[in-house]
């Protein structure tokens, strides 16, 4: 049941967006210009992350996610990139533009995909010198939603929320955006 009511929310999204793509004039056979548009984040929290992302704008206000990739790691001495890890691969996420004041917009998007995540564990042995270690590692359904606000054409500021779901249960963080649009 959830499946279908998630395939009806998608064909309500993807026939929204497809009305966005005609011009508001007495001509809807025209076409607007849709524009592909690439999108650089960095992540902050008590962690850091690096993103990229393709868009299609298809309208004035909205955009699809079309991919994008990014990983994400810790900032401490048991969370370096060798010991802890987030990658997440994403496809076909919709971002909503509200234009506010000249270039300043507000945006809010959500984009699925898949996650993997791993845990490195050291398990000391009978002398200091020996140990061995442990890898975790899940795969999980993976989702970014996003709000902020793209203060400059090509800079943009807002909040990330990652929701992870595998087998075991589900996770979340939050972290800060700062995007650079190109």
């Amino acid at each position: 049941m959830r499946k279908i009511l998630l395939f009806v929310f998608l064909g309500i999204v993807t026939l929204t967006t497809n009305a966005q793509i005609f011009k508001n004039s007495s001509d809807t056979t025209k076409v607007s210009e849709s524009k592909w548009k690439g999108e650089f984040d960095f992540y902050v929290q008590d962690g850091w992350g690096i993103g990229l992302m393709a868009r299609k704008e298809t309208g004035k206000y909205i955009g699809w996610n079309v991919a994008g990739i990014s990983y994400m790691s810790g900032w401490h001495r048991l969370e370096t990139p060798d010991k802890f890890g987030i990658v997440n691969i994403r496809l076909m996420g919709v971002r909503f533009n509200v234009p506010l004041y000249k270039s300043l917009k507000f945006y809010a998007e959500a984009t699925p995909g898949y996650t993997f995540m791993y845990a490195k564990s050291v398990y000391p042995w009978r002398s200091k010198k020996a140990s061995w270690t442990e890898v975790d590692k899940a795969h999980c359904f993976g989702l970014d939603c996003g709000a902020g606000f793209q203060v400059f054409k090509n800079l943009a500021l807002g909040y990330n929320f990652s929701f992870f779901v595998n087998g075991n249960g589900n996770a979340h963080i939050h972290w800060g955006r700062v995007s650079i649009l190109f």
